[in-house]
């Protein structure tokens, strides 16, 4: 389940004699309450989402999943009595995965942590601390070098702390440990400690947000685990080819790539070339004014794709041949995202692409008349789409669902 915004998604309150037999769940891009999810769904065995946590309390009757084996989730921040009650919720839990922020200082206690696993055989963590988390209470990572983690477990942790911004964070020495939008700074730390013998290379960092100034710190070689990219801003004239310069990383698991305008500015073709390249690469994030470089190459494996128009406050307009060369160039999309001013002739892209295409988001600008507001029956009398469902937020974003 994946495609909806925040509020698009709401869990009615739970009816006694009703009750989802739903076994797995992954949603993406969208925050749900946990409890009201798990409720109303007391079958599952997998989840996967972003979350928040409600006021949790000991002694009170909260909902237990007596058949959940695998959790990950992703918090704006817990506390630990709060992953206290959590776990103690699913009695059959193996897999644990976990991303929080603005966490305090207990929550590094390797110690408590041991005491909380037991039972899990698969667990990772991606935490990021409060500024002053360790002011009263200095971090204790030799709780992280016992038996229990080195050992029993074999799981090893990292701490650091931000080169240029006080931001600690703290993750698993794992391959399948992440950290979400790594920057620069944040890589090139003064405080670094690990319970692995060895750290040769980041093959646990998700993200890697790349610029002009990151590319001359010559770490790329260390990145074996890079899925999403990020190539924020080009301040100065390359001094060869982006696909040169990017040698050192490892692309064969990039599946998605974020290109922001200020890189487009600077060097507006320099990475089409390098995206022609990876392999694996499924998802692109772009501004429309780049789009023309894009159109002389063919791109089948690009199933998500979106399109972000505001450059300040500028709008690349797509005339009826831009649209055929989109449609040429994208064969296979399936998610596509775009504002309606970018597109005059939105009738004949939507005709275009039906075959291929299962969800389409539409931005429209805030304060729209209704003549030009995109509506169900604008899309019934203008299109060749037949069965679709609809929506439109108070933002006026409609999302349509083929």
């Amino acid at each position: 389940m994946s495609g909806f915004m925040d509020g698009d998604v709401k869990i009615r309150s739970p009816n006694s004699a009703i009750s989802s037999s739903v076994q797995y769940f992954h949603l993406e891009y969208v925050t749900i309450d946990l409890y009201s999810l798990l409720t109303v769904a007391p079958m599952l065995h997998t989840l996967e989402a972003r979350f928040v946590i409600p006021d949790l309390e000991l002694g009170r009757s909260h909902p237990h999943l007596l058949y959940l084996q695998r959790l990950r989730i992703e918090l704006w921040t817990i506390t630990w009595i709060q992953i206290t009650i959590l776990l103690s919720s699913f009695p059959q839990l193996t897999y644990f995965a976990i991303t929080a922020s603005r966490v305090n200082s207990d929550m590094a206690d390797g110690f408590a942590w041991s005491r909380l696993l037991q039972g899990i055989k698969h667990f990772e963590f991606e935490l990021e601390f409060s500024d002053d988390a360790f002011e009263q209470q200095p971090l204790h990572f030799d709780s992280f070098r016992t038996k229990f983690w080195l050992e029993e477990k074999k799981w090893f942790v990292t701490y650091d702390r931000s080169f240029s911004y006080d931001e600690c964070s703290m993750h698993y020495w794992s391959s399948s440990s992440i950290m979400i939008y790594p920057t620069p700074e944040r890589i090139r730390t003064i405080v670094s400690e690990s319970t692995a013998s060895e750290r040769e290379s980041y093959y646990n960092l998700r993200c890697l947000t790349v610029d002009d100034k990151f590319l001359k710190c010559k770490l790329l070689h260390r990145h074996t685990g890079t899925k999403e990219l990020y190539l924020s801003e080009v301040t100065v004239t390359l001094p060869t080819t982006l696909k040169d310069l990017m040698t050192g990383l490892d692309t064969s698991q990039i599946t998605t790539c974020t290109i922001d305008p200020e890189w487009n500015r600077n060097s507006p073709y320099e990475h089409i070339e390098f995206l022609h390249s990876l392999p694996r690469l499924r998802r692109l994030k772009l501004s429309s004014i780049s789009l023309d470089g894009f159109f002389l190459h063919q791109w089948p494996h690009i199933i998500d794709l979106e399109i972000e128009n505001e450059f300040k406050h500028e709008f690349h307009v797509l005339s009826s041949n831009d649209v055929d060369a989109f449609c040429h160039s994208f064969t296979h999309i399936e998610r596509l995202d775009i504002h309606s001013s970018s597109i005059p002739d939105l009738a004949q892209l939507l005709n275009r692409m039906k075959m291929t295409l299962r969800q389409m988001r539409i931005r429209q600008p805030d304060k729209i008349n209704n003549e030009q507001l995109i509506t169900r029956e604008w899309i019934k009398q203008k299109t060749n789409l037949q069965n679709f469902y609809y929506t439109r937020n108070h933002w006026n974003t409609v999302t349509l669902w083929l």
